[in-house]
């Protein structure tokens, strides 16, 4: 008899587990059958046969043993590894945003608490007897791969504002918020398997024969995953970023792009039919980004979702214009709390290479006619010597107007002491239009709001509302008067204008005698060296 010939009650009896690892041996376990059979064939009484059967399972069994309590100490071990050195990054990427003063804007808390308490059980599983049931247990049921997923996807996402963010009223979760709150991204281990079983539980998985219209019927009554969804949906109407809602992706790690299930498939397709995209298997990203690289794109601003070409309103104008803002202004008596509030804001962080200048890189800069003309006024009233050049430079006007975009920037960095990008793209256009004509392109609740701005916010806003630009502003009342409009009249696509709001604000000094840093004398030394003279 060989000795692998077994037949169903030489194997019933064997645990799951020992069934397993005798499918593995089994091919090993024929060439050692038959050099046993050579050796011994004068041996084939039954009580023999039976003999070598059970000395067989019993080395099966002992190396099953030894072969498990190995893998769980190693799995243990590399887990708390890998686990602590999520946890370090995480910190690093705290470390970054203390440093750029940004700690206060994103939500980490209950992310770091639980990978945290995740660690701690992982170094107590480390060390626990690796025979013993409940670590195994343990291991199985760690969230720890639910962590490690998040932060994977987390460090290729910009501007990051929160991880694990909770709504406890409907019991929903956002894992990932991203694009300064524009992005939220829901995480999700489901299996097909489990997808299946949340719609049999629900009466969804019918007949094969079973119509279109039958299978949408029980829309009202979501289950499992889409219930899921549909949470989060809800939160995100209730929210308005920069005049729009938060857009939301589904990632489905242990679902594949084209799931073996058709019901799968269907369930998947409601998703995106409210809108919402799904990443499967794989769209996971291959490579991670070198950590330095993630960190700063993490906490970077959302630049990269900004229109081709901005709108500049009059604030950022002035702050462009500032004495405060492009040199050192030192405070005196009778400077009013607001300005001596911002030059302390920019002694910490300045505002143009920090912030304006990194927002406008290379792309086409527009404002309207009236934001030019108020800053005009506001400069020809208080303005200093070298906020009318700055001002003239900005637009290209007066003696300026003939200047290329080149010849603009190097003017311009006389008057600055900080460096000009050379990508800046000056002279910003006046566009100058009828607001009658660009109302028909606007919601038809923009005329609401239209009565709630003043005539120089209206052409700025609007303006850019209509064309679909981002507009630069330091103006947080008026971002938060078009939110709260756009969620008055939460219906369908509707948004409101992009407004990305810098970090602080610059009004002009004022004109008292002793304020100015730069004098006459200094602009003729800058543009003597500017212009490449050796005296």
């Amino acid at each position: 008899m060989n000795i692998i010939s077994l037949d169903y009650g030489s194997v019933a009896w064997l645990s799951k587990t020992d069934k397993t690892v005798l499918y593995k041996l089994l091919p090993s376990m024929a060439s050692t059958a038959t050099s046993m059979q050579t050796g011994l064939s004068d041996v084939q009484s039954p009580e023999a046969d039976g003999f070598q059967s059970n000395c067989l399972h019993e080395e099966m069994v002992n190396r099953n043993i030894l072969a498990s309590r190995n893998e769980s100490t190693t799995l243990a071990e590399d887990m708390y590894g890998r686990c602590r050195i999520l946890l370090e990054e995480l910190e690093h990427f705290q470390s970054h945003l203390r440093k750029l003063k940004k700690e206060t804007r994103v939500e980490v808390k209950n992310f770091k608490s639980g990978v945290k308490s995740e660690m701690r059980i992982l170094e107590k599983l480390s060390k626990s007897d690796p025979s013993d049931p409940k670590t195994t247990h343990g291991l199985r049921s760690s969230n720890f791969s639910f962590y490690s997923s998040v932060w994977s996807i987390a460090k290729t996402y910009t501007s990051i504002t929160g991880l694990e963010k909770k709504f406890y009223k409907i019991h929903a979760q956002v894992d990932i918020i991203s694009e300064d709150g524009l992005h939220w991204t829901k995480f999700s281990s489901v299996t097909e398997k489990k997808i299946i079983l949340d719609l049999a539980k629900a009466g969804w998985v019918g007949s094969s024969d079973e119509s279109e219209d039958e299978a949408t019927e029980d829309d009202d009554k979501p289950e499992g995953l889409l219930k899921q969804v549909e949470s989060l949906l809800k939160v995100s109407r209730a929210i308005v970023v920069h005049g729009r809602h938060p857009r939301i992706s589904l990632v489905l790690p242990k679902i594949r792009a084209v799931p073996d299930s058709q019901e799968v498939t269907k369930i998947l397709q409601k998703i995106r039919d409210l809108g919402v995209s799904i990443k499967t298997s794989e769209d996971f990203p291959i490579e991670p980004p070198l950590l330095a690289d993630a960190i700063r794109k993490m906490t970077a601003e959302r630049f990269d979702t900004f229109s081709k070409t901005l709108n500049i309103d009059c604030t950022t104008l002035l702050a462009f214009a500032s004495d405060l803002s492009n040199a050192r202004v030192e405070p005196a008596l009778w400077h009013k709390r607001a300005i001596s509030r911002q030059i302390e804001m920019e002694a910490e962080d300045a505002l143009l290479p920090n912030s304006l200048w990194p927002a406008c890189g290379a792309r086409k800069l527009v404002c309207t006619k009236e934001a030019a003309v108020r800053m005009q006024e506001i400069i020809d009233t208080i303005g200093s010597e070298a906020e009318r050049k700055r001002a003239s430079l900005l637009l290209g006007t007066g003696e300026n107007a003939l200047l290329d975009k080149n010849q603009l920037v190097q003017r311009f960095q006389v008057l600055t002491n900080y460096p000009v990008p050379v990508e800046w793209s000056l002279p910003i256009k006046i566009v100058n239009f009828d607001m009658l004509t660009i109302m028909p392109n606007l919601p038809p609740f923009a005329a609401e709001i239209s009565e709630k701005l003043t005539r120089i916010n209206q052409s700025v806003f609007l303006y850019a509302w209509a064309h679909g630009l981002t507009t630069l502003s330091s103006n947080a009342s008026v971002a938060k008067t078009f939110d709260h409009a756009v969620q008055a009249n939460s219906k369908g696509e509707n948004f409101g204008p992009d407004i990305w709001l810098s970090p602080s604000c610059r009004s002009l000094v004022g004109k008292e005698k002793g304020h100015r840093v730069f004098k006459e004398k200094e602009f003729e030394a800058r543009a003597t060296t500017t212009n490449g003279d050796s005296r």
